[in-house]
């Protein structure tokens, strides 16, 4: 038997990440690939898996301990390799297989530290690129007064000075409400410290108009108790309201845009959705990619599968990455209606609240039918009333109309 210490990987432009789960413990047999510990960032959580089959000899971290690359994080006893030709080639496979898993960690850790912020093609300086990422400043956005327009620390200070969306956020004063009684301090995950930032930012500097709207899906509700008896997979409202989201996309184009410049909008030819998934870690949002070229029962399976990676803490960069409009549904939980917050550098998101059966006449008859109560917040920059108000009925009609 020889010992082989396992290291924290290369982590990309992410100093220090932290520990939060530990999957083994001292003495626990594990084959290759199965989860040692799970590293949390700012916008995900990742597994670190074992390179080897063997015996974990010790644990060197403890959970909420925070690490960089190169730190020991546990020993394993694997088995002797008497052949050395077998046991050089052993080395040389799993030194590459973990050069891939560590490029892959990488690439998850930079899409993390990236995603809100592309520092590419900005001439600025290091110290001004770490005070702008601290406080998430977009630098294309700032015009440099230096050499070959290179920003300054000057023109960052002024930016920030004059630049109304960075508001200072507001906390609740602990000292006035510890007096009334005992408490405890928790630790928000960085998932939902990232999040709470990024939606105070979205709030901040998006102008928010909210438009409500209702879809009888009694006729989609038989076809789909019809379909899930043959389905592999369960087919639930959210799926048609995907669907019937990627059709109007095609048809409003301007919903399917970013607000790129002053006066320029980037109209996307791609149709991807996010769609947002509660976690124990925060809510994150992965996204299911070209819903326009899916079928409903594809649709249907991809939203468990990305559900299961979220909570499985099994996203990678590709899954995370690249939506163009963002569905948010508190259906299995109820409401009759809500204001989701957009997700930037999207125009749009709809809220899906919980359906509700209700008793209504038609022709004279009373009947039974069963309503989706559904929600638009859209950027008033972008997207006016009118549109907003057509980009929901033609949602409304085609989920009536049935897909």
């Amino acid at each position: 038997m020889r010992e082989i210490e396992l290291k924290i990987p290369n982590l990309g432009e992410a100093e220090d990440t932290e520990i939060i789960e530990i999957s083994v413990k001292k003495g626990d047999k594990l084959f290759k690939n199965d989860p040692i510990i799970v590293l949390e960032s700012e916008k995900a959580a990742m597994e670190v898996p074992s390179d080897f089959d063997g015996k974990i000899k010790d644990i060197k971290v403890k959970e909420g301990d925070s690490v960089r690359e190169g730190t020991v994080f546990a020993i394993i006893e694997v088995e002797e390799i008497e052949d050395p030709k077998l046991q050089e080639e052993e080395f040389k496979t799993s030194s590459n297989e973990s050069s891939n898993e560590s490029s892959k960690i990488v690439d998850e850790v930079q899409r993390i530290e990236k995603t809100s912020i592309d520092f590419s093609g900005i001439n600025a300086g290091p110290a001004v690129r770490k005070i702008a990422r601290e406080l998430e400043i977009d630098l294309k956005k700032i015009i440099g007064s230096g050499k070959n327009k290179m920003i300054t620390k000057d023109d960052l200070k002024n930016f920030i000075h004059s630049n109304s969306n960075l508001q200072k956020i507001n906390y609740a004063d602990l000292k006035s409400l510890e007096v009334f009684g005992d408490y405890e301090i928790q630790n928000q995950s960085k998932v939902s410290k990232a999040g709470a930032k990024n939606l105070t930012q979205s709030w901040q500097s998006i102008p928010h108009v909210s438009h409500f709207e209702e879809a009888d899906i009694t006729k989609i509700e038989k076809q789909r108790k019809d379909l899930n008896e043959i389905s592999a997979f369960k087919i639930t409202p959210l799926a048609y309201i995907i669907k019937a989201i990627s059709l109007a996309l095609k048809e409003f184009p301007l919903m399917n845009s970013s607000l790129v410049g002053d006066g320029k909008l980037m109209i996307k030819k791609y149709i991807n959705i996010g769609v947002a998934v509660n976690t124990d870690q925060g809510l994150v949002v992965p996204v299911i990619k070209d819903v326009n070229s899916l079928k409903l029962g594809k649709i249907a399976e991809a939203i468990t599968e990305i559900s299961i990676k979220a909570r499985d803490k099994k996203l990678m960069k590709d899954d995370i990455a690249g939506s163009t409009f963002t569905v948010s549904s508190l259906g299995g939980i109820g409401g009759s209606g809500f204001t989701p917050i957009i997700n930037p550098p999207e125009v749009g998101i709809i809220g899906v609240s919980r359906a509700k059966n209700i008793s209504t006449f038609l022709d004279k008859q009373l009947i039974q039918k069963t309503v989706l109560p559904f929600s638009l917040s859209y950027d008033h920059r972008v997207i006016n009333g009118v549109d907003a108000g057509e980009f929901m009925y033609f949602i409304k009609s085609t989920i009536e109309k049935g897909l």
